[in-house]
């Protein structure tokens, strides 16, 4: 099992924020799967069956890393 602590060190993967990105504008994200990196790093937090983007995910949106694997 994964640590969120390794989660978070591993930094941002392009298909990580493509999926805050769909949240952001609204879309579902396409799998469950695609959620749990996402929590886990502390971006978005689930209140029942619905995500919101957190501070840390928006700031990560407002200004993305450069050079994303």
């Amino acid at each position: 099992m994964v640590r969120q602590d390794d989660m978070i060190l591993e930094g941002v993967k392009a298909v990580e924020l493509a999926s805050l990105s769909a949240l952001a504008r609204g879309e579902p994200v396409a799998r469950g799967s695609d959620m749990a990196p996402l929590c886990a790093k502390g971006w978005v937090e689930l209140a029942g069956d619905q995500p919101i983007i957190t501070l840390t995910g928006r700031t990560l949106l407002d200004h993305p890393p450069t050079g994303l694997r």
